[in-house]
């Protein structure tokens, strides 16, 4: 996913950017940006008992993945309230190879 600012609003999104690689994706999804960050951050001071500032560099190094699968278009006010977790997907482990 890559981050992606929006006009006229104080966040952006993560969303699939698959066709920019030339592919298409069979489920893109995108999140609002801040949403996904605070989750991830909050999951990962779970993981690791900490409480202290949690960087980029450290979520990177402990291999961090966040998952986010496709949701559903449309919705009410029920949807500005933050991110339906249910689609989304935290691990920690060994970072990926290139």
């Amino acid at each position: 996913m890559y981050f992606a600012a929006r006009q006229a609003y104080t966040y952006g999104d993560y969303s699939c950017r698959a066709a920019a690689r030339g592919t298409t994706c069979p489920a893109p999804a995108a999140i609002r940006a801040d949403w996904l960050d605070e989750y991830t951050v909050s999951r990962y001071r779970e993981a690791s008992a900490t409480d202290g500032e949690v960087t980029r560099e450290q979520l990177l190094r402990d291999g961090v993945r966040v998952t986010v699968a496709k949701g559903r278009s449309g919705g009410g006010p029920e949807r500005l309230a933050g991110p339906d977790i249910s689609r989304l997907t935290f691990t920690v482990g060994p970072r990926p190879r290139p």
